[in-house]
């Protein structure tokens, strides 16, 4: 890649130094930080939250039944730390709930509405939908009254039969969709689904006239108003300038059926709810946010109570934020194991810190073989058998307690499912007229704005802070000044509605820090062009002319799907294009960094992108320095530097790749957690890319700027020395586990 510099910009990073040094804290004008709120919480539309069962207080791990039989071989689960499995639809299962309730050996209900429906199959259909560029009707209609009645009438069989033993959750379907995970299928064309279309975007709407305005059309009602393909806009979304882009139309159906998706899966829920009240109801695996699928997580987590997220795109966090306390409802991992005992016993710390209930564990070792047989469990269990009952443990109950919140240090990162979408069409600008053939697994390996999230987060993570999601609608609502939260990360946020916009300003006069990298608010929500950005005002953005982006004039694409088979690095379309200390200038013609003052706050305006934060490698080399450089001065400014700063070192040299985790208890206490922190690249069917080289111990002090009050380690139970720092030697697939007196 061409690594052409901006000398010019380094001049900025030390006006950042400079500028942070010396202005007091804009914290200080503003409300002290609440902490986050459920985005399910005081919602009238929200499915009701439900207590996990009392079977369910700590970390279960749950084998489904592949290749495995749980009546056969509860023994061999039981000698390696297992207690938990799967029963699959459950009808006329009575001798398989009995065996479970005279072995206290707890289970969740997969396919509990069927399956072919939510999930298609090939028997249901899916073929029919697979590589089109128009509208389709869905081969199974999730507006045909008769599907909604024969999946109530699998819930009312199944949940019928299973609720009568230590039932954990009810999952409806696994990798349900709208079409086939998150692969573009412009469903559903059906009769039932373009009425509630209409009826949906009269509510929207209110008035026909303000319809055409954002469409562009001139129909006369809404009965009359039709649906589009996205290859219907695709030829005039490829380029700049972006007031140029009207993509209502096409956002609008994507919307609906994101929407109309939430709304089933709302029903089925309730319906759920009436035959078994006391046990949560959701689904099983989950893909990341996208333009195709039915994953806008802001309708799901509202209408489900349980989930198992693949975690790619950062799922698990958006989850974590939006179903934190005082409603955490239950997330679990699916776990594929391949055989490598370390790397599995840093999967189960590393998400049980991250406040997951479990793990699903599909009981094949990466094609190897199953786990339990005839010469009894493999190895790489037998070798964990301590590790999974220490992980399934007190600890677990600890973080897993109803009381217990995930501390977070005042930063929001920005959810916009508009933004997803817009930035879709960025993405699959390279793939021209082959777009429907963009497969969810090349989705998951190329989309930028799943990427720039993960980006995100790890980079707040190595800079020891924690964040919260804050969906687009709560910021509009007031959340971010209701909350006291000081920073928001406006991470390419393309779309911005007026009445966002105006939120964040106001948020920004009364203290708060706005950060935004690139493409902020060229958008507005439905998707169509601004003469000037929602906030420009606020960032002292000069006017658009002569747009000129990347390595060449026309270039939107920043992550070439093209190149999927490519190493990561080599798939970003950096050729040509402009840099600041290494990391690449999207807009040519504008500044890498402005920062601004706004009345008793601040706007940093980084025209940079940080897709080049995702892979390890960057993180831990000079390019992750330059970030972290840029960063944390603003949030120290902002919020003040992190109370607990952990470093990492491998033989005497830095090692960033660790994440500091807090927990406030319910008995004045504080569970501290430092883990491993690797990129993961998620995956439906594997473990995943976790990291190419791990070190075999480090060395790590723990620095606690009130000092550590009654330390104790809670995986050996001894207390340790009070005072300002505390050295320890660390493997980097199990955590340091540190509870200590609050101040």
């Amino acid at each position: 890649m061409n690594r052409n510099r901006v000398f010019i910009s380094t001049r900025l990073i030390a006006l950042i130094l400079l500028q942070c040094a010396s202005v007091e804290p804009a914290s200080a004008q503003l409300p002290d930080f609440k902490g986050g709120l459920p985005i399910t919480g005081n919602d009238p539309g929200s499915v009701r939250y439900i207590v996990p069962p009392r079977v369910w207080d700590r970390y279960l791990i749950q084998v489904w039944q592949f290749r495995t039989n749980a009546e056969r071989d509860l023994g061999q689960y039981r000698a390696v730390g297992i207690e938990a499995f799967h029963i699959d639809r459950g009808w006329k299962q009575d001798d398989r709930v009995a065996f479970a309730s005279e072995n206290q050996l707890p289970y969740y209900v997969d396919h509990a509405a069927g399956k072919g429906s939510l999930h298609l199959t090939e028997s249901t259909g899916i073929g029919e939908i697979r590589g089109k560029h128009g509208l389709v009707p869905r081969p199974v209609s999730l507006s045909d009254p008769n599907v909604i009645s024969e999946l109530k009438t699998h819930l009312q069989n199944n949940i019928g039969t299973t609720k009568n033993g230590p039932v954990l959750a009810y999952s409806l379907d696994d990798e349900i969709s709208l079409g086939s995970f998150n692969t573009p299928s412009e469903v559903d064309a059906s009769p039932g689904t373009i009425a509630a279309f209409r009826n949906w975007l009269s509510q929207k709407y209110g008035e026909i006239a303000i319809l055409n305005q954002a469409w562009g059309t001139d129909i006369v009602s809404f009965s009359e108003a039709e649906p589009i393909s996205f290859e219907d806009v695709r030829q005039q979304h490829n380029r700049p300038p972006f007031s140029q882009w009207r993509l209502a139309r096409w956002m609008d159906w994507r919307a609906f059926m994101d929407a109309h998706f939430a709304g089933v899966l709302g029903k089925l829920t309730r319906y759920a709810n009436t035959l078994d009240p006391d046990v949560p109801t959701g689904f099983v695996g989950a893909q990341q946010p996208s333009a195709f699928g039915g994953y806008d997580y802001e309708k799901l987590a509202r209408q489900i109570q349980f989930i198992e997220a693949y975690d790619i795109g950062v799922t698990n966090e958006i989850l974590r934020s939006f179903w934190q306390w005082p409603e955490k409802r239950p997330r679990v991992q699916t776990w594929f194991s391949n055989g490598d005992a370390q790397l599995d016993r840093w999967f189960h710390w590393y998400y049980l810190l991250h406040g997951n209930r479990g793990a699903i564990a599909w009981p094949d070792a990466g094609g190897k073989g199953p786990w339990f047989g005839e010469k009894g469990p493999a190895p790489f269990l037998v070798e964990n058998a301590e590790a999974f009952r220490e992980v399934q443990g007190e600890i677990s109950r600890k973080i897993l307690d109803r009381e217990a919140r995930f501390e977070t240090d005042g930063i929001a990162i920005f959810y916009s499912m508009p933004s997803v979408r817009a930035s879709w069409v960025t993405d699959v600008i390279p793939h021209g007229k082959t777009w429907p053939n963009r497969s969810s697994s090349l989705d998951n390996q190329a989309q930028s704005a799943g990427k720039n999230r993960v980006a995100w987060c790890k980079l707040l993570e190595d800079c020891g802070y924690q964040y919260d999601f804050v969906s687009n609608s709560s910021v509009a609502s007031g959340r971010l000044l209701d909350r006291g939260y000081r920073v928001l990360v406006l991470n390419r946020a393309l779309c911005l509605s007026d009445e966002e916009a105006k939120a964040i300003k106001r948020f920004a006069e009364a203290g708060g820090t706005v950060i935004s990298d690139h493409f902020c608010g060229v958008l507005d929500e439905n998707g169509n062009g601004r003469i000037h950005g929602a906030l420009d005002d606020l960032f002292g953005r000069e006017e658009r002319v002569n747009e000129s982006y990347f390595g060449k004039d026309g270039q939107l694409c920043e992550l070439n799907g093209e190149k999927y088979q490519k190493p990561y690095l080599e798939r970003l379309d950096y050729d040509g294009c402009l840099f600041h200390n290494g990391i690449v200038i999207p807009e040519r013609t504008r500044d890498p960094i402005r920062i601004r003052e706004v009345g008793r706050g601040r706007s940093i305006d980084l025209n940079l992108s940080p897709l080049a934060y995702f892979p390890n490698s960057q993180r831990s080399s000079g390019y992750g320095q330059s970030w972290r450089k840029i960063i944390t001065p603003i949030l120290e400014a902002a919020v003040g530097p992190p109370a607990i700063t952990v470093t990492a070192t491998v033989d005497e040299e830095a090692f960033p790749l660790v994440e500091v985790i807090r927990w406030n208890l319910t008995n004045k206490r504080q569970l501290v957690g430092v883990i491993f922190n690797p990129t993961r690249q998620g995956s439906i069917d594997s473990i995943g890319e976790v990291a190419a080289e791990i070190p075999e111990r480090l060395e790590v002090t723990m620095a606690h700027s009130g000092g550590w009050k009654n330390p104790v380690d809670l995986r050996t139970g001894k207390s340790l020395p009070p005072g300002g720092s505390l050295k320890r030697e660390m493997s980097p697939y199990e955590p340091i586990l540190i509870e200590h007196d609050r101040y």
